[in-house]
């Protein structure tokens, strides 16, 4: 049986390949390191505008939808309103997730996980398609002011934008008034099962019945965004549906 002589120059590069691996995860685990320290630092308002930012940025591939689209068909659409001292944003996409944020901190993630809530999303992301050629495409995506609604809607071709006022929308014929109202839903859904985890997470007196059955587990529920507490500012135009 022939022998397998093992060559000097070999063993140099194994030794080089095992550095670069144990060099790369520790640069890598560094890096996370650092992005979680910087949020960790973050101010509610830092926090809420990366979040949009990255709402705003989520690629059609992302949710299993590049292959379907074609190039102005929307996936995806932010519906932001002002109020006084903040901003709320929610965020709906084509495969039904839906997320809610305010610039004051606070909001809501996870309905894609709830049926109702993940259809609510997914037609008022369908509602867009109808107010698209009204919009004009943008790469630069600024927070509307106070009493203004800006929707932005996401394409394979970019992103396009419309606002309007708050109080126009309650006009008869008003064209952006079906998808505001449509989102408005979405926030409903949202905040019904938020409502629903609370109630089921409340504590019980206990029992000294035999045979007393213990109260169930608490069900699984939107996730609330960070910080988990009711943000101090609740838009009066959504019908205070967006609490956290």
């Amino acid at each position: 049986m022939e022998k397998y002589h093992i060559y000097p120059w070999e063993v140099i590069v194994m030794i080089a390949l095992v550095a670069f691996v144990i060099y790369f995860r520790k640069q890598q685990g560094r890096q996370v390191s650092e992005i979680a320290a910087r949020k960790a630092k973050e101010t509610p308002a830092e926090t809420f505008m990366r979040l949009r930012q990255e709402s705003i940025e989520t690629p059609a591939a992302s949710l299993g939808l590049a292959g379907e689209l074609k190039p102005n068909e929307p996936y995806g659409i932010l519906m932001e309103m002002g109020i006084p001292n903040s901003v709320v944003t929610l965020a709906c996409f084509a495969n039904g997730d839906a997320r809610l944020y305010y610039k004051t901190g606070g909001g809501m993630v996870g309905g894609i996980s709830h049926e109702k809530v993940r259809k609510a999303a997914q037609e008022f992301s369908g509602l867009a398609r109808k107010a698209l050629p009204r919009m004009s495409r943008v790469t630069s995506y600024p927070v509307p002011g106070e009493d203004r609604v800006r929707f932005y809607v996401l394409t394979p071709r970019g992103v396009f934008t419309t606002q309007t006022d708050r109080e126009a929308l309650g006009e008869p014929g008003n064209e952006l008034a079906p998808l505001f109202y449509s989102g408005q839903e979405v926030v409903t859904q949202m905040r019904q099962v938020q409502e629903q985890r609370d109630m089921r997470s409340r504590p019980t007196m206990p029992s000294d019945r035999p045979g007393a059955t213990p109260a169930p587990a608490p069900a699984p529920a939107v996730s609330p965004d960070v910080p988990p507490d009711i943000p101090p500012a609740v838009p009066p135009a959504l019908d205070d549906s967006t609490e956290a």
